[in-house]
C-alpha cells in the first residue's frame, strides 16, 4: 500500500498485492516487473523512468497471471509489455520517453487502453511510439492524444472503439503534426456513430516525412467502421499502376496514395484527402482503383477546400466498395487556381488568372469575399477571363492580405472549390 510518495530503483513483484491509493505516487527509476499472480491496483501515479543502469530501464512488464487495474496514471519512459491482464478502467497511460518506445507482448496479448497520451522530445526514429508485433486498442470511452508524436503501427492495427469524433487528437502545428503511420496490412481503425467529421491523422516517416490526413463524414448516425492508411510511395509499387486509368484522368500523384475501406456498416460517407500544394502540387480529383477493370477510375470529386496549409479534395456521398486504393488525380482539362497574385502595376500577375476556367467549365462563376464575409467581386457567369478580379473593390485597391473565394463550376460532375487567395505587393 503506497498512500503518499515512494521511490525505488526497480519494482519487482512475484505474486504480491500492490495498491497505490488516490494521491499516492510511486517512482521507479529502473523499471517495473509484475509476475506470477501479482495484483496491482493503481489509483494514484506510477512513474517509470530510465534513470538507472539496470536492464530494460523505464519499462513496465505485466507478466504471467498478473492483473493490473485502477483509475490511476502511468508515466512510462520506455516500453509497455503486456503478457497478462490490464484492465484499463478509467486510467491514463502516458508514453513520455525521448527514445523510440514499444507497445508489445511476447504472447500476443492486446492492450486495451482507456486514455493513451504520447509525449516526449525525441526526433526522427525517437519520435515514434511503435506497436511491435501486436495490435492496440482504445476503449469505448477512451481517447488517444498524439500531440506531435508518431504512433507507428507497423503491420498492426490501432483500433479506436470510442465512436466520438474527438477520440483522436493531435498537434496541428504545421510541420510538427502528430500522426498514425502504418504498413500493409496495418491500419488506423475507427468506429463511427454520428454524422460528425472524423479526422484520421495519418502520415508516414518512411522516406520523406508526410502528414496527409483523411476526413470521413458518415451519412448517418448508424455504426460504421473504417480502416485508413497512408502509403508513402507510388501506387505502382503495390501493383496499382498509375498509367492504367479512365479517360477522365490526365495525371496522378506519384508520391503517395491512401488505403481506405469501410469494414462494417452500410452507409455512404463523404471522403476528403489532404495534400500540401507546396510539396505535392495541386490536385482536384480523387481516383479509386477498380480490381474488376484493373484501372483507376475518377470519382468526380465535388469540391476542393483549403484548411490552413493543407487542401482537401472531397467526394461527397461515397458508397465504399471492396477495393481500397485511392489516389489524387487531375483531369485533362483541369484548371489551376493560384493562391496569390501581385497587383502592383508591373507586367505580370496583376490580376487573379485562373487558367482554363472558362474552357473547362463554361458555366463557372467566381465570388471573392473579405474576412468578414463581405462580397467583393462576382464574375459574369462563364466569362471570368473577360473580367478577372484585379484586387480592387469598387475601383479601390484592397490591402495586402488573404481573401476567401468560392468558385461555382455549375457542372454536373464538379460542384465548387473554396479557399483563400492572397494579395502580395512587391513594391
Amino acid at each position: 500500500l503506497f498512500p503518499t510518495i515512494l521511490f525505488s530503483q526497480i519494482l519487482f513483484s512475484n505474486g504480491a498485492t500492490v495498491f497505490i491509493s488516490n494521491g499516492g505516487v510511486m517512482i521507479s527509476n529502473g523499471g517495473v516487473t509484475l509476475t506470477n499472480g501479482t495484483a496491482l491496483t493503481n489509483n494514484g501515479d506510477l512513474h517509470i523512468t530510465k534513470n538507472s543502469t539496470v536492464a530494460l530501464p523505464g519499462t513496465i512488464t505485466i507478466g504471467t497471471a498478473t492483473t493490473v487495474n485502477g483509475d490511476g496514471n502511468y508515466y512510462v519512459e520506455q516500453d509497455w509489455i503486456n503478457n497478462a491482464s490490464f484492465n484499463a478502467d478509467l486510467s491514463s497511460v502516458n508514453l513520455n520517453g525521448n527514445t523510440e518506445q514499444f507497445i508489445s507482448s511476447t504472447n500476443g496479448t492486446i492492450t486495451e487502453f482507456h486514455n493513451l497520451t504520447l509525449t516526449g522530445n525525441g526526433t526522427g526514429v525517437n519520435r515514434r511510439k511503435t506497436l511491435s508485433g501486436v495490435d492496440a486498442k482504445i476503449d469505448l470511452t477512451g481517447t488517444i492524444t498524439l500531440n506531435n508524436r508518431e504512433c507507428a503501427t507497423q503491420t498492426n492495427y490501432l483500433v479506436v472503439l470510442n465512436p466520438a469524433s474527438n477520440a483522436i487528437s493531435n498537434s496541428q502545428t504545421f510541420g510538427s503534426e502528430g500522426f498514425v503511420s502504418s504498413e500493409s496490412p496495418g491500419y488506423l481503425n475507427w468506429t463511427t456513430n454520428s454524422t460528425n467529421s472524423y479526422y484520421f491523422p495519418v502520415g508516414s516517416s518512411q522516406g520523406s516525412v508526410r502528414y496527409r490526413p483523411v476526413i470521413l463524414i458518415p451519412g448517418s448516425s448508424n455504426s460504421n467502421e473504417f480502416n485508413v492508411r497512408m502509403n508513402n510511395f507510388i501506387a505502382n509499387n503495390d501493383g496499382y499502376y498509375l498509367d492504367q486509368h479512365d479517360a477522365k484522368i490526365k495525371e496522378a500523384n506519384v508520391n503517395f496514395y491512401h488505403s481506405i475501406e469501410r469494414v462494417n456498416g452500410i452507409d455512404d460517407a463523404s471522403l476528403a484527402i489532404a495534400y500540401l500544394a507546396i510539396a505535392d502540387g495541386d490536385w482536384f480529383d480523387i481516383a479509386h482503383w477498380s480490381s474488376g477493370g484493373n484501372l483507376w477510375n475518377s470519382l468526380d470529386a465535388t469540391s476542393v477546400a483549403t484548411t490552413g496549409n493543407y487542401a482537401f479534395v472531397e467526394k461527397a456521398s461515397l458508397n465504399f466498395d471492396p477495393d481500397i486504393p485511392y489516389v489524387l488525380v487531375n483531369s485533362p482539362d483541369e484548371i489551376v487556381i493560384p493562391t496569390a497574385f501581385t497587383p502592383d502595376g508591373d507586367i505580370t500577375n496583376n490580376d487573379w488568372e485562373i487558367l482554363e476556367i472558362d474552357n473547362a467549365y463554361p458555366n463557372n462563376q467566381v465570388f471573392v469575399y473579405n474576412r468578414w464575409g463581405n462580397l467583393l467581386f462576382t464574375s459574369e457567369q462563364g466569362n471570368y477571363d473577360v473580367k478577372r478580379w484585379d484586387g480592387t473593390y469598387q475601383g479601390n485597391a484592397l490591402p495586402v492580405g488573404s481573401y476567401y473565394f468560392i468558385i461555382e463550376f455549375n457542372d454536373d460532375n464538379k460542384g465548387s472549390a473554396t479557399g483563400t487567395v492572397s494579395i502580395i505587393l512587391n513594391k
